[in-house]
C-alpha cells in the first residue's frame, strides 16, 4: 500500500469538496447571513484537513495508482467526505452528531431521508447544502474528483466503475477524465433543462433547483417532509416521473444518442427489461388500487405509475401516502426496492443487468441439468457475458442478500417490527429512503433511536459503494505492507 499516494489523492478530493462547500457560502451570503459562519468554519475545516493530507502525501507526478489504492481512494474518500459533510449540520446542532453524520450520509449517497421533525429546522443555506450533497452524490464525488486528478494507469478505471457502477457500466470515450467530463455535462443539462420545466409548471425557483437535483441523483430530498403530496401538481409528477426515467439509465446512452446513434437505445437490452418491470409493476399496484376501492381509476392510474418509478428508479418520491396502500401493492414496491435502476446510472438497487444476468445463468444450469452436454452462453444483448463476470455477480448478490439479512436482524434489536426492520434496510441499501410504518413516505427517520440511526448509515454506505469496497478496507490485512494485490 503506498499511504503517501493515497493521502495525496485524498488531498485533491477533500478540494473537490472544499469547492462544493462555496456554493451554500455564497447561499448564505445572500439570503442567510445569520448562518455564514457555518460554511465559513466548515470551509476552513475542509481546507485544513486538505493541507494535512497534502503534508503527508507523496508529491511526485508520475505515480503508478493500483487497484488496491484504489480500493482505499474509493472507501476512505466516501467516509472522509460523509465526516466532512456533517460539518454544517453539527455546527447548525452541535447536541446530536450521530444525526449531523446521518444527514451527510443521507445526502450524498443519496437516500434522502431526513432524522429533523420538519425541513423547516434547517435554515435556507443548510437547504441548499443538503440539495448539492445529493446532487454530487448522484454522479458521485469520486467522478468530479477524476476530473481535477491525473492520469494514473489501470487504478483510475476501478473510481470510474465505483461512481458508475453495474455489470455492463461502460466508458463513452476511450479516456476516463473525458467519460468523466462528458457524463457530468450530460448531468449538468438534464438537471438544468427539468429546472426549466419545474418553472414553467408554476414551481417557484428554489423548489425547481431543489426537486431538479434531488430527481437527476434519484435522492428523493423535497421541499415537503411528505414529498410531492403537498404540490398536488400533475404536471410535476409528470417532469419527475420523465427525469427520474432519465436519471436511472445508462448515461452511456445519452452520448450515443448524442453522436446520432438513434439505435443505440432501441438495441440497448437493459433499458428494455427495465421499463417492463416498471409497467408490470404499476399495472399490478393499478390493478390492486382498483379492485379495493381505495381511489377511482384515473387516481390509481396517475399514483401507481408514479410510485412505481419513483422506487424502481430509487427516487423515493410519493405522490401519495403509499403506507396506506393494500398488503400487495406494498409488495410489489417492496420488490422494486431490490431490483434498483440500470447499470450507469445514478439509481441504486442491485441493478437490472445483474438480475437480468442472474436469471439467465440459472436458465443456462437448468438446461445443463436436463442436456448435460449443452454448452449454453449468458448474453447480455448481442454481447457473450465473460463467466468471470457471471461468477462476481453470483458472489455479489449472495454477499447483498447476506449483508440485508444481517443488517436487519441488527435494527430489530431497536425494537422495530420485523416487516419494519426489513422495508427500512431495503430502502437504506437501496437509497430509496422512505419504506413502511414508522418510515413512511409521509413521517421522517426522527423516531428512530440512535442504534437504528447508526445501521441505517451503515446500510446506506454499504448500499452505495456495493458492499465490496467497504467490506474490503475493514480487512486488518488489506492494510497491511506485505500484501500482493
Amino acid at each position: 500500500m503506498d499511504a503517501r499516494l493515497v493521502n495525496r489523492l485524498l488531498g485533491k478530493l477533500t478540494i473537490a469538496f472544499s469547492l462544493v462547500l462555496l456554493l451554500p457560502l455564497l447561499a448564505a451570503i445572500a439570503v442567510d447571513r445569520e448562518h455564514i459562519w457555518i460554511f465559513a468554519f466548515s470551509l476552513i475545516a475542509s481546507v485544513t484537513v486538505a493541507s494535512i493530507f497534502n503534508i503527508y502525501g507523496t508529491q511526485r507526478p508520475r505515480q503508478r495508482l493500483r487497484v488496491r489504492e484504489a480500493i482505499a481512494i474509493v472507501g476512505c474518500g466516501w467516509l472522509l467526505v460523509c465526516l466532512m459533510g456533517s460539518l454544517p449540520y453539527l455546527f447548525l446542532n452541535p447536541a446530536d452528531p450521530l444525526a449531523a453524520v446521518f444527514e451527510s450520509v443521507s445526502g450524498f449517497t443519496t437516500t434522502g431521508v431526513t432524522t429533523a421533525q420538519s425541513f423547516n429546522d434547517f435554515p435556507p443555506s443548510v437547504l441548499v447544502w443538503r440539495c448539492l450533497t445529493h446532487w454530487t452524490g448522484g454522479i458521485g464525488v469520486i467522478m468530479l474528483f477524476i476530473i481535477i486528478m491525473p492520469q494514473m494507469n489501470s487504478g483510475t478505471s476501478y473510481l470510474f466503475n465505483a461512481e458508475l457502477p453495474g455489470a455492463v457500466a461502460e466508458r463513452t470515450l476511450p479516456k476516463i477524465k473525458e467519460s468523466a467530463m462528458l457524463i457530468l455535462s450530460v448531468y449538468f443539462s438534464l438537471t438544468l433543462v427539468e429546472i426549466i420545466l419545474l418553472l414553467l409548471a408554476g414551481v417557484s425557483l428554489f423548489q425547481a433547483i431543489n426537486l431538479a437535483l434531488a430527481t437527476m441523483a434519484t435522492g428523493g430530498f423535497s421541499y415537503y417532509h411528505d414529498s410531492l403530496i403537498s404540490f398536488d401538481n400533475v404536471f410535476v409528477e409528470i417532469i419527475a416521473i420523465a427525469f427520474m426515467l432519465i436519471a436511472s439509465m445508462n448515461f452511456s446512452l445519452y452520448y450515443k444518442i448524442w453522436r446520432g446513434d438513434w439505435l443505440a437505445f432501441r438495441n440497448d437490452t437493459e433499458h428494455r427489461y427495465y421499463l417492463f418491470i416498471l409497467a408490470v409493476a404499476a399495472l399490478l399496484i393499478c390493478g390492486n388500487l382498483y379492485l379495493t376501492n381505495y381511489l377511482p381509476l384515473g387516481e390509481c392510474l396517475r399514483h401507481s405509475i408514479f410510485q412505481a418509478v419513483s422506487i424502481g428508479s430509487t427516487t423515493g418520491f410519493a405522490s401519495d401516502d403509499f403506507d396506506n396502500w393494500p398488503s400487495f401493492s406494498r409488495s410489489v414496491l417492496l420488490m422494486l426496492m431490490f431490483v434498483g435502476g440500470c447499470s450507469g446510472s445514478t439509481a441504486g438497487g442491485i441493478k437490472i443487468s445483474r438480475l437480468i444476468i442472474l436469471l439467465k445463468a440459472g436458465w443456462a444450469e437448468l438446461l445443463r441439468t436436463l442436456h448435460p452436454r449443452i454448452v449454453y452462453s449468458v448474453k447480455m444483448g448481442d454481447k457473450d457475458i465473460d463467466p468471470i463476470v457471471v461468477g462476481n455477480i453470483t458472489r455479489f448478490f449472495f454477499l447483498y442478500i447476506l449483508v440485508f439479512i444481517v443488517l436487519t436482524l441488527l435494527i430489530s434489536l431497536s425494537g422495530i417490527s420485523a416487516m419494519e426492520s426489513i422495508g427500512l434496510i431495503a430502502a437504506c441499501m437501496s437509497s430509496v429512503g422512505p419504506a413502511f410504518g414508522v418510515v413512511g413516505p409521509t413521517s421522517t427517520y426522527s423516531s428512530l433511536p440512535d442504534w437504528a440511526r447508526f445501521i441505517s448509515i451503515v446500510a446506506m454506505l454499504l448500499g452505495r459503494l456495493e458492499i465490496f469496497t467497504m467490506l474490503a478496507i475493514l480487512r486488518p490485512d488489506f492494510w497491511r505492507d506485505k500484501q500482493n494485490w
